[in-house]
Parts: C-alpha cells; structure tokens; sequence
C-alpha cells in the first residue's frame, strides 16, 4: 500500500493562496488593495491551517529575516528574552502591525502598549491613558500600513507563562510576508461603542505592577 504523501509548507501555503486567487509579486503578498473581509478571511485561514505562527511590524520596509531583538515585556519572564516573538493567532501580530509607534514617539516620551484576550474570545489593545486620549480625538496618524510574516513554528518554543506568544533565540526568515493597509485598524481598533469596544485603558494598578516587575528584572 502506497504511503500517502504530506504537503509540505510551501504546498500548502501555496493551496491557499490559490484558494483565495493571490498571487506573490516579487517577496512579498500586497493585501492593501484587498478588503478587509476577505484579508481577515484569508489570515484566519492561515491560522486555521496550523501553518506557522504570525509576527507583526509597523515598519515601512519588508525584512529578509527577523532578527532577535531584546524584548521588554514586564507582564511575564518569558517576555524577556532577546528573541523573535510571535503568535499563534492574528489579534496580537495585526495589533503590532497597524499601530504607528513612531507617531507616538512623537508625542510622548513614556507611553506602555499591550494587548490581553477577553472573555468573548477578542483581543483587547490595552494602553497608557496618554495613547487612549490619541484613540479618542481620532488622531489620524495613530495607524499607518504594515507587515504580517508568517514564520515555521518548528523554530519555536512555547514558554509556560507565554499563553499564545512564541518565541525563537535565533534570527528567522518568512515562509511568507504580508502588506497591509492601515484601513484594517476600523476593524481591529474600537473604541467609543461601549461592550463593543477593543480598546482599553492599563489602569494605574496594572501600570503599577508592571513598573514594580520591571524594577525588580533590572535589579
């Protein structure tokens, strides 16, 4: 009896690029001209399909490779490596991908960004009340286009406090890289329509325990 063949990545990645009928220009999927549902469509069938994990940057340029970085995460140990960081799911990567901290860095010398999952099952964008008060005027500079990358998550582990989040120590190249238009932030970024909202303010005993975290790391 003949073994039955597996897919390998790259077929499977290619199944669903042809599913959803793109095409890869160059080194890279452009998703700006697509709409929002069908590019949300087309990740949640990435995550479905177990292909990877997803990384997001807001940077302007595409990376070859991803390289470790010093991570500063006081909410947990495992948030502290110098690594590549990604995710199982979208909500963190496409939170990471479409907020312009540059901007923000413009206007504020401190400021802290995060996110945390909710009991709907959504992913809430949690922030210092001095970036809240730039979601509410409708700062139009808050969200600027970035990158999804898609990475092997066999050069990966999970840490036991990490939930979702992955980690590499060592420099990754994309099984694929994404554009993506700042237009998705109206989908991803709610604030104003209450129960409704996915934006929140880190209240000052959050800000707090991760000020007092982060002393005691350096110590």
């Amino acid at each position: 009896m003949e073994k039955e063949k597996i897919p390998t990545t790259s077929e499977k990645m290619q199944s669903i690029l042809n599913q959803f009928g793109f095409e890869i220009a160059g080194d890279e999927l452009d998703l700006r001209n697509r709409s929002n549902q069908e590019v949300m469509d087309f990740f949640n069938t990435l995550v479905g399909s177990g292909i990877g994990v997803f990384h997001g940057t807001n940077a302007k340029e595409r990376f070859d490779t991803l390289e470790t970085r010093q991570a500063n995460d006081s909410a947990k140990e495992s948030g502290n490596k110098k690594a590549v960081y990604a995710d199982e799911g979208m909500g963190a990567p496409l939170i990471a991908a479409l907020l312009n901290k540059g901007h923000i860095r413009t206007k504020f010398k401190s400021f802290i960004t995060g996110w945390s999952g909710d009991s709907k099952g959504r992913m809430i964008s949690k922030v210092t009340p001095n970036i809240y008060g730039l979601f509410k005027s409708g700062d139009q500079d808050l969200f600027s286009d970035g990158y999804i990358y898609v990475l092997d998550k066999t050069n990966f582990s999970n840490a036991e406090d990490a939930g979702a989040e992955w980690h590499s120590e060592i420099n990754q190249k994309p099984i694929l890289s994404c554009r993506i238009s700042k237009k998705l932030a109206e989908d991803i970024f709610i604030i104003g329509k209450g129960e409704d909202d996915t934006v929140a303010e880190y209240t000052p005993e959050e800000i707090e325990q991760m000020d007092e975290f982060q002393k005691k790391r350096i110590k």
